[in-house]
């Protein structure tokens, strides 16, 4: 190549490199195409609830321009064009709705997205540096606590703050909903928004009306929340629906205005029964009644919820109601008493009276554990022993079965000795030993195996039992210093071998079909009126059928048996009691009943 050539060549690569150098500050001092990327929300969830199921995404252009806008995938590929060679205004905002689908219209998978546009004229692509975040995947939320768990609504001075924490994403106002689930079915009662920190707080109100809140009933009552992330997703905890089988203990709340629990155990004469007023510390006064007498017997006042009484030496054996008064709050607890029985009847054997307190407090509609739902067997695992009775009054079937039997006994002067199943279970106050028979008041649903064991041992070895109850004796309990747990499912025969089942019916009489014991002696052959019958299916081995009534002679509900040494005697009916004290026009329940006790009673024959 000649010298001149050369110098030719030098002199174009000098002159290009410097226009490209001009050219490219030119570029560099241009106003970019993009001024920003934007996104709103930048996390959704188009899972189809109507929350947060779009998002708006767009750019703002510095110049008008003819482009392509796209949303990518994090690993650049085109997932869903928005805009496709369109010329779109300079100096300006454009935003578009992306639904979270791609070209073909099938959701994205959850993930991280950006913002892409095009311009070919001048082949420039440019990338978003912000995300968008989709993300279908409802958040962990876990109601954990719910405190106090008794609290007092509608009082003077009360102002009810209840405290729930729940684990799950910080909402500014979550939702809270208040289900009451003593009454049917859980239902919504109240809905209102929670704080920040996850926190709610239940000012103990429920809905009554647009607009209007009244202080809670007495009842159960549980919650759920409500918690959404930041996508939108939303999860209520601990579901939609309370339900007592996932309710978790300390997540719920009792309301109850007045309540009074004492000893389920009789109480000695001369001795103290320590008793206690609830939920709040409050003034109140109280007066003990012998059952059946509205007369009071001692009566005093307190300041404070613990409180004891001392029955004096002289009180006659028996059950005697402590009520309680606060304002136009009552409360009422039975209080079993182991006294003095009638002069005529001192120095002689009484048969022992028994109260069923652990049916009482199996079937008590009490929430112990304050997940929110009702304690009761057989359905909880655990009942406490030591808890008040729903809405401060008497325990179930104790109007029905027990009071009419014990009011009776009192009228006609008839002596007996008096515990609970409890008591017996735990060897404290009357031995059976000591008994010539034993009466159960009220049907016995639980019971401790040693103790049906005991029973049986007490009936071979000459001992009388009789139960003023139906379904006795097929469900065992263990028990613990606190609580009783383990509920069995009901046997197939009952403690003493005997194969029975309950009837219900129209109203009918027993009918009397045998009578080895005379109980039925001189009375008419159909004897009051019941509607269920605990009808005998099959006999214990070596069992011998003295006395039989009812609706079939194969198939008797009344129904004395010799086993053993003793006697086991069942009414066949939970109605007996009750008909025995409506039995004013009629003698025959009465006689019977009275037939009944002597047997039980010393030297005992009917």
């Amino acid at each position: 190549m000649t010298r001149p050539l050369v110098r030719a060549v030098f002199a174009v690569l000098v002159v290009a490199t410097v226009a490209a150098f001009f050219a490219t500050q030119q570029l560099k001092g241009e106003f970019p195409l993009v001024i920003r990327f934007a996104t709103k929300p930048a996390h959704f969830s188009p899972n189809g609830d109507a929350y947060r199921d779009t998002t708006d995404v767009g750019f703002d252009l510095s110049e008008p321009a003819s482009l392509s806008f796209m949303v990518v995938d994090s690993e650049g590929n085109e997932v869903r064009r928005i805009v496709r060679e369109r010329r779109l205004a300079g100096d300006a905002k454009h935003r578009f709705r992306w639904d979270g689908r791609d070209d073909d219209g099938n959701l994205v998978e959850d993930g991280t997205y950006r913002m892409r546009v095009v311009r070919r004229d001048e082949s420039r692509v440019i990338d978003s540096t912000k995300e968008i975040t989709v993300d279908r995947r409802p958040p962990r939320v876990t109601l954990l606590s719910v405190e106090p768990s008794v609290v007092a609504t509608g009082l003077p001075g009360e102002t009810p703050s209840v405290r729930l924490r729940y684990r799950g994403p910080a909402n500014r106002a979550p939702v809270v909903r208040v289900f009451r689930t003593d009454d049917g079915k859980p239902h919504i009662v109240r809905r209102f928004r929670g704080g920040p920190h996850r926190t709610a707080v239940w000012d103990g109100q429920v809905s009554s009306g647009p607009q209007r809140t009244e202080p809670a009933p007495e009842g159960d009552y549980a919650f759920t929340v409500a918690v959404r992330d930041r996508a939108g997703n939303v999860t209520e905890a601990p579901r939609p629906v309370p339900r007592a089988a996932v309710a978790r203990a300390g997540t719920g709340v009792s309301v109850r205005r007045f309540t009074l629990r004492g000893p389920l155990s009789a109480v000695t004469a001369g001795a103290f029964a320590h008793l206690e007023v609830g939920p709040v510390d409050r003034s109140f006064d109280w007066v003990v009644s012998r059952l059946g007498d509205p007369k009071a017997v001692l009566h005093g006042g307190r300041v404070a919820g613990r409180f004891r009484i001392r029955i004096p030496s002289e009180t006659r054996t028996g059950v005697y109601l402590v009520r309680v008064r606060a304002g136009k709050q009552r409360a009422v607890w039975p209080l079993a008493v182991a006294g003095l029985p009638p002069k005529r009847a001192r120095g002689r054997a009484r048969p022992l009276v028994v109260l069923p307190a652990l049916t009482w407090q199996g079937l008590n509609r009490v929430d112990d554990d304050a997940d929110g739902f009702e304690d009761r067997l057989p359905f909880a695992r655990a009942v406490r022993l030591d808890r008040p009775f729903a809405g401060g009054g008497l325990p179930p079937r104790f109007d029905d079965e027990v009071s009419p039997l014990l009011r009776w006994l009192d009228r006609e002067r008839l002596a007996y000795d008096l515990t609970t199943d409890l008591a017996l279970a735990r060897r404290e106050g009357p031995a059976l030993g000591n008994a010539p028979g034993v009466a159960f008041a009220g049907t016995e649903l639980w019971l401790p195996e040693q103790l049906m064991e005991r029973l049986r041992d007490y009936v071979a070895d000459g001992g009388r039992v009789a139960a003023f109850g139906a379904d006795s004796f097929r469900r065992t309990i263990e028990l613990s210093d606190d609580s009783a747990r383990n509920a069995s499912r009901p046997r197939g025969e009952n403690a003493f071998g005997e194969h029975t089942q309950l009837l219900r019916t129209s109203p009918a009489p027993l009918t009397v079909f045998e009578d080895g014991l005379g109980l039925f002696e001189g009375v008419s052959s159909f004897v009051g009126e019941f509607t269920v019958f605990e009808a005998s299916r099959r006999l214990p081995t070596g069992a011998r059928r003295i006395t039989a009534a009812g609706r079939d002679a194969n198939q008797p509900a009344f129904l004395a048996l010799g086993l053993g040494g003793g006697i086991v005697l069942r009414t066949g009916t939970p109605q007996w009691a009750r008909e025995l004290e409506e039995a004013a026009l009629s003698l025959e329940l009465p006689q019977v009943t009275k037939r009944i006790w002597r047997m039980l009673s010393a030297g005992g024959s009917a």
